[in-house]
């Protein structure tokens, strides 16, 4: 927004000096700071009255410190009195903290209540939470079928998360039904709206043609864009790409880059690749520390390989 303000200002005067620049940056941040407390003001009249919604409001200017002082228990304080009130924004981010501990001591049991609370009211995002809930068995009985039904219900409102886990779960057959075409269009779907893992996935499915025509270079193009949103399976897939010449010219030097841009997300597979890459020294000189280091990271993370490598290289030692 400030700059969309300060954009006419300074074609209308060509030989702005820099002092008046500063001064006209400042008018934008000081306008933009009243409008905010102005906000914050009208939103605690408001709660105080007891307008659910204003609470609620009230409540994500104090998690957000946004034209207030930023602290937890007001916030917490306010999104419970709009929950209790029903007001379903609250419900699902209150069940959103006790699934975190965010403000309250984590609590997935009391976290699906509020969920479930929301989701009665028809409430997207909480609708997606409790069908995942429910496939991973957390706070809720595990069933893959009464999660499949909410994630579709969360999906036909068009609710991003929702569309591209159910486009995974098609694809992984979770809940008895495995359908390519049906994954790859809920990710299309997902990446329309900016879902940088449905991304990697649309372009997964394209670079091995399940359930899509094979496409190397969109499959690419689709890579790129899910490791532009940190995406750490993307990255993998690109290093694996490149060290291998999947669509790509064969490139050892860009491989090793995307796996240690993926190792330093914390990806086990981009760790144990990384290893790999500096015990036998591609796209970058040997280093067996170096690669040591990497197979422990991905080996403290359960990744088997890279526990059998830390082992040999443990035994070639001794």
């Amino acid at each position: 927004m400030q700059h969309r303000l300060l954009i006419p200002l300074l074609l209308s005067c060509a030989a702005l000096s820099a002092r008046e620049e500063w001064y006209a940056e400042l008018e934008v941040h000081d306008a933009e700071a009243i409008v905010v407390a102005d906000m914050s003001a009208a939103s605690r009249e408001a709660a105080e009255a007891g307008d659910a919604a204003a609470q609620f409001q009230l409540a994500r200017c104090y998690f957000a410190g946004t034209g207030i002082g930023r602290s937890l228990p007001q916030a917490m304080k306010w999104l419970r009195k709009s929950a209790d009130q029903g007001y379903a924004d609250a419900q699902c981010h209150l069940g959103e903290c006790y699934a975190r501990g965010t403000g309250v001591e984590q609590n997935v049991v009391e976290a699906c209540r509020w969920w479930v609370k929301a989701a009665s009211q028809h409430h997207a995002e909480a609708m997606y939470h409790l069908g995942m809930a429910h496939i991973q068995g957390e706070g809720v009985r595990k069933s893959d079928q009464l999660g499949i039904a909410w994630l579709e219900r969360a999906a036909a409102t068009g609710n991003t998360n929702a569309l591209y886990s159910l486009g995974f779960c098609r694809l992984q057959g979770i809940g008895g039904r495995q359908d390519f075409g049906e994954a790859n269009l809920l990710f299309q779907k997902a990446t329309e709206k900016g879902h940088a893992h449905a991304a990697f996935w649309l372009g997964f499915c394209k670079l091995h043609g399940a359930g899509t025509e094979r496409n190397t270079e969109e499959a690419l193009r689709l890579m790129r864009r899910a490791a532009d949103g940190l995406c750490a399976p993307a990255m993998v897939q690109l290093g694996r790409c490149y060290e291998l010449g999947l669509g790509v010219q064969a490139h050892a030097d860009t491989a090793f880059d995307w796996y240690w841009s993926g190792a330093r997300m914390g990806n086990a597979e981009a760790c144990y690749r990384l290893g790999l890459m500096l015990l036998e020294g591609r796209g970058c000189k040997p280093n067996k520390e170096k690669a040591a280091k990497w197979f422990k990271k991905a080996a403290e993370q359960g990744h088997a390989r890279a526990q059998e490598k830390l082992e040999t290289m443990h035994n070639a030692a001794s």
